[in-house]
């Protein structure tokens, strides 16, 4: 099979051959393919829908906080002196 690739996308592949995490071209096509086929899918992992299922428990239960009080706690325990 012969692929013809634009230039733009023959960049983008060197680009992450040269990152180091591929070893060679169809490592890189291989896990772009990968990703799109769970992007096409729309399933999510295990751990993710867990998360979820713990999540709505935890709404079920009232155990829900505002986003403005979160921010600040983290803010105040990670980002000031």
């Amino acid at each position: 099979m012969t692929i013809t690739l634009s230039t733009e996308t023959r960049k983008l592949l060197e680009e992450k051959l040269k990152s180091g995490g591929y070893t060679s071209a169809d490592d890189v096509v291989h896990a772009a393919l990968q990703a799109l086929n769970e992007l096409e899918s729309g399933s999510l992992d295990d751990e993710t829908l867990d998360a979820l299922d713990r999540a709505e428990d935890d709404i079920d239960h009232g155990a829900v906080h505002e986003w403005r009080d979160v921010r600040e706690q983290v803010r105040s325990k990670f980002l000031e002196p």
